[in-house]
């Protein structure tokens, strides 16, 4: 049977750092109660949308860290192409915005 190195709490708390960490705000929260308080107050309930990435390399680089760390936190049975298609559910439910160059321009 396999064991989680870490939860999904955890794993939620440690990918939402590292893009509020990647795109330059200071924002860190130390459990998934504090990022769940934080994220009631009417200035923070859509901290999704009041956030984005700037460019396609931040985008990428949050991908990394999160299917780098993806094997902390599921199986190893579970190939690279379902992680890929689990970061995208994971970036709709609490991925910041990522415009491409085409959609700012228009």
């Amino acid at each position: 049977m396999y064991k989680r190195k870490i939860s999904d709490e955890q794993f939620v708390l440690d990918c939402v750092n590292k893009e509020f960490e990647i795109i330059g705000e200071s924002l860190h929260f130390n459990t998934f109660k504090d990022l769940s308080e934080w994220s009631k107050t009417e200035e923070n309930k859509t901290w999704y949308d009041n956030y984005e990435f700037k460019n396609k390399e931040q985008y990428e680089a949050w991908k990394s860290y999160y299917l780098t760390h993806f094997y902390d936190w599921k199986p190893k049975r579970i190939s690279l192409k379902e992680a890929e298609r689990n970061f995208s559910w994971f970036s709709l439910n609490y991925g910041f915005l990522y415009r491409s160059e085409y959609e700012k321009s228009n």
